[in-house]
């Protein structure tokens, strides 16, 4: 019983291994991941495929409409 405590009150050091990201995947993996996340958003807001392709869209334009950085004239 002892032995069985012991090794409970020792934590162990182990490595952590990454997880496997998609962007390491084959582009069948990525492109099947992205359509998941596709089918995942138009169930959360209830809304069509084409919905959330548009949604996509102009999210990406409003990320260019943002300066690079931003400088302050005296």
């Amino acid at each position: 019983m002892a032995g069985v405590l012991d090794h409970l009150a020792k934590p162990k050091k182990q490595a952590i291994q990454p997880h496997p990201s998609s962007r390491s995947g084959s582009d069948d993996q990525v492109a099947m991941e992205l359509d998941a996340a596709k089918e995942i958003l138009a169930e959360v807001f209830s809304i069509s495929p084409q919905e959330v392709e548009e949604m996509i869209r102009r999210r990406s334009e409003d990320r260019m409409l943002w300066p690079e950085g931003f400088r302050m004239d005296e």
